[in-house]
């Protein structure tokens, strides 16, 4: 089972198929839990939404211990420049999920957003903030 053409993701504890935005996907989940303490099972991949009558999958939602969600994030291929585009696309997911963090990747660029709330605009951060920093 474990060959070229799979990874395994251990947020959804399976394999799946390996390509390049999956590549990016499991590098930040494995960032998130290992450098920042998020908890896996608080992760959800492929995670639903609906936006304007259209059936949409968030790359990846991660709850709070309350099961509200923390931070939703968009991944790309390595080949695939994170724009403008690709933020608009986070900002859709976003508006039916109203999570506090942002954080879209390519596995070449990250970067991450979190709610202010005395603006009650997004701030762009340099780095991500732990898990325990964002509850």
């Amino acid at each position: 089972m474990n060959g070229p053409s799979v990874i395994y993701c251990s947020a959804r504890k399976k394999w799946v198929d390996k390509t390049p935005e999956e590549e990016v996907r499991q590098e930040i989940i494995r960032h998130l839990h290992i450098v920042g303490g998020f908890p896996l099972h608080l992760m959800t991949c492929e995670y639903p939404v609906r936006y304007l009558g259209t059936n949409w999958r968030a790359d990846l939602v991660v709850h709070d211990r309350n099961g509200k969600p923390l931070l939703i994030a968009e991944f790309k291929a390595p080949g695939i420049p994170v724009g403008e585009k690709t933020v608009e696309q986070l900002r859709k997911y976003n508006a039916q999920i109203l999570a506090p963090c942002l954080l879209v990747s390519n596995g070449i660029r990250t970067y991450f957003w979190k709610f202010d709330r005395d603006k009650g605009t997004y701030k762009q951060l340099a780095e991500i903030p732990s898990f325990d920093e964002l509850q």
